[in-house]
């Protein structure tokens, strides 16, 4: 029964959350690929507007969060996440009639408002369909670098397009034409939850929920909001490690997603052959989350581990751009732009730790909230180190990447040393755990208790 049921959610849940992701990287870095089209000269951008188009987003993304703290626990989060896929593609294609900064802040500033609740909707669904051993895996192919690789193959065949309007305009147009097509679909395809799912009889929804027990993290989605979960949350260490690491990894996600076809454009390639060079970076995040999570589901507690191991090959990526001189050794430079791939590795891992060890809906959605609210501030922070006078190798932008990286790798070993004490201070006091989970699970869901609430609780690292 438990593999006929993850299989049936593995064929049907996780195609749509991919889907939705894989949009929503897609549509927020075809900026990137459009002002390699020439975007910013037909639109008139000087000095810094490139850059603060990148941050403006994000002040949407902020502005939208504490509203989206409140919603999760009150709306249906499968359509929730539909209305809002459907809304932004409509917003996407109005970035094709902007012809000024103006316009273009405007327009960015709206889907980011309308982007906030993707990421927390999506570790909840991560949380509710799978058991722990499962997350990590798939939270690597939802959050994806799908859009990575085929975002750079699109806007190549975009860009061998006969048309009448700008190259970087038909970006925008096809991507949120297709955005609003799947929103559509994803109205009436995703559940809201496992005891709501179309593909499962009776038997097999008690089946679900009794599965996703076993997490002792909740199954149910709508409860009461709570304040004594979001106080119980900042006052955890684990919180603040987090929060810390999400604006370190955040900055080099700016750099990579706003700027990377632009570092790659300065070693000499044209326009359309810039965006094929780009999508390797994707393909080796792409490979080298998948490998990291599988590895998860055969070695416990090895997540701390990885997050902080595979910070080193981006790390020394971004050492051989900083250090190494282009023009005399420009594919030793440009393999370091690739080995920067690894930045999403640790990202995943750790957004996985974060479904497997919060338990309490409102706890849940505040610790899903601040995360968007930690990544907006990071990627706000970031395109600001990208100066417009630094183009096209923008060794500040680069330099502070580098960095970043060092201080993701620690945060993985401090996440580590407080997992393992608390799970040490939780054995001494409460004894081992129980075995059985499935009804604690079950209780805790009915309760709405939270992972310290839980004595029977124990981190995994």
């Amino acid at each position: 029964m438990n593999k006929r049921l993850r299989l049936k959610t593995d064929l049907v849940i996780l195609p749509l959350i991919v889907l939705t992701s894989s949009l929503a990287f897609l549509d927020k870095n075809g900026m990137a690929y459009a002002a390699v089209y020439g975007m910013r000269k037909d639109t008139h951008l000087v000095g810094q507007q490139y850059s603060w188009l990148g941050s403006i987003f994000y002040f949407g993304y902020l502005f939208a969060e504490f509203p989206v703290l409140w919603l999760l626990t009150k709306v249906p989060i499968g359509k929730y996440i539909a209305v809002c896929l459907f809304s932004w593609g409509g917003v996407l294609c109005c970035m094709a009639a902007c012809h000024n900064f103006a316009g273009l802040a405007t327009v960015r500033f709206i889907l980011g408002v309308l982007e906030a609740g993707i990421l927390p909707c999506l570790m909840i669904v991560n949380s509710i369909w799978y058991t722990r051993e499962e997350q990590p895996l798939r939270t690597a192919l939802w959050y994806n670098t799908f859009a990575g690789i085929f975002g750079g193959i699109l806007s190549y065949a975009i860009g061998k397009m006969s048309a009448p309007l700008a190259t970087w305009k038909y970006i925008f147009l096809i991507y949120g034409a297709v955005t609003m097509g799947f929103g559509i679909l994803l109205f009436f395809a995703l559940p809201d939850s496992p005891s709501k799912a179309w593909f499962f009889n009776a038997e097999e929804k008690k089946a679900a929920v009794i599965r996703a027990a076993k997490n002792q993290t909740g199954v149910k989605t709508q409860q009461k909001w709570k304040l004594s979960q979001v106080l119980e949350a900042v006052a955890d260490p684990k919180y603040y490690c987090v929060a810390i690491f999400v604006i370190a990894q955040s900055i080099t996600n700016a750099g990579i997603t706003s700027f990377n076809p632009l570092i790659i454009a300065g070693y000499g390639f044209s326009a359309p052959k810039t965006t094929l060079m780009a999508t390797p970076q994707a393909a080796v995040a792409l490979v080298a989350q998948v490998i990291c999570t599988a590895i998860t589901f055969y070695i416990p507690n090895i997540r701390c581990l990885l997050w902080t191991l595979s910070c080193l090959p981006a790390l020394s990526g971004a050492v051989m751009i900083h250090t190494l001189d282009i023009e005399a050794h420009r594919s030793a430079s440009l393999a370091g732009v690739y080995l920067m791939g690894f930045y999403n590795v640790p990202w995943v891992l750790m957004l996985s730790l974060q479904s497997s060890n919060t338990a309490g809906m409102t706890k849940k959605s505040f610790v899903s909230v601040s995360i968007a609210l930690f990544y907006a501030v990071g990627n706000i922070i970031g395109p600001q180190f990208f100066r417009t006078d630094q183009a096209p190798h923008y060794p500040l932008g680069i330099g502070t990447m580098l960095c970043c990286f060092a201080i993701m790798a620690a945060t993985g070993i401090v996440y580590w040393v407080l997992i393992v004490a608390e799970n040490k201070r939780r054995d001494a006091a409460y004894g081992k755990p129980g075995e059985n989970a499935v009804v604690t699970g079950l209780e805790i869901d009915e309760q709405d208790r939270t992972d310290r609430q839980n004595k029977e609780f124990r981190y995994v690292c």
